[in-house]
């Protein structure tokens, strides 16, 4: 089991060099990964000290609470 924490709650937009966007999917849970689908929208309400926990097809099953201020680890 590999556990991967994602704390963006939008995408990241590359230019291209011809100046085109492309939204990278910062969330995790996007149906097009690594291309954003839209599904950061499912993360907007999340509490910033819990940790959510979501299936493969970015169905929420629960929460873990961490109690910790999360703005101090580490961020990719």
């Amino acid at each position: 089991m590999r556990v991967i924490l994602h704390t963006a709650k939008g995408p990241y937009e590359y230019k291209t060099p011809s100046g085109e966007s492309v939204w990278i999917c910062m969330c995790g849970l996007s149906d097009t990964y690594p291309i954003c689908s839209g599904k950061h929208k499912l993360v907007r309400d999340e509490d910033e000290r819990s940790v959510y926990i979501y299936d493969q097809t970015g169905n929420r099953l629960g929460t873990i609470d961490l109690n910790v201020d999360v703005s101090k680890l580490r961020k990719v």
